[in-house]
């Protein structure tokens, strides 16, 4: 039986840290405030990997929250827009200009259409098994996804 997605997305955070690169590119993030309103906005990543991405929200999101993330449609000629991919924000704090997020892609699909290692060096990371701790999901409060 094959896995789902889902599945997949939890076995690969478990075992692998993704190296992250600093690649600044506008996204669009839409899903439901804590008031249950919907909201869409566009934001710029702080930094991304394979499996997740950091950004800067101006609207509070929180731990366990699902979004929906895709690059904003680029401009010009033969410009093709990506579909929306499901996020799971596995962190949430408090930072001066709003609330700096991580978030963890639910799917295997590509979810920035470029190969990120061509375009950028690694910022940090690496594909070494994960140390396990107090709970094995929680990620490094020094990491931005």
């Amino acid at each position: 039986m094959k896995p789902t997605d889902a599945q997949m997305a939890t076995l690969h955070k478990k075992e692998r840290r993704e190296e992250r690169f600093a690649l600044p590119f506008e996204i669009e993030v839409a899903g439901i405030d804590g008031e249950g309103e919907a909201f869409h906005i566009k934001v710029e990543t702080k930094n991304v990997s394979l499996w997740g991405c950091g950004f800067v929200s101006p609207i509070e999101l929180r731990k366990d929250d699902i979004v929906a993330i895709h690059v904003a449609a680029p401009e010009g000629p033969g410009a093709m827009e990506r579909p929306p991919i499901r996020f799971q924000v596995v962190r949430a704090e408090r930072d001066e200009r709003g609330w700096a997020i991580g978030a963890w892609k639910m799917e295997s699909d590509d979810a920035w259409g470029i190969e990120l290692g061509k375009i950028a060096q690694p910022q940090g990371g690496d594909s070494t098994q994960r140390k396990g701790g107090a709970d094995e999901n929680e990620m490094d409060e020094s990491e931005d996804e």
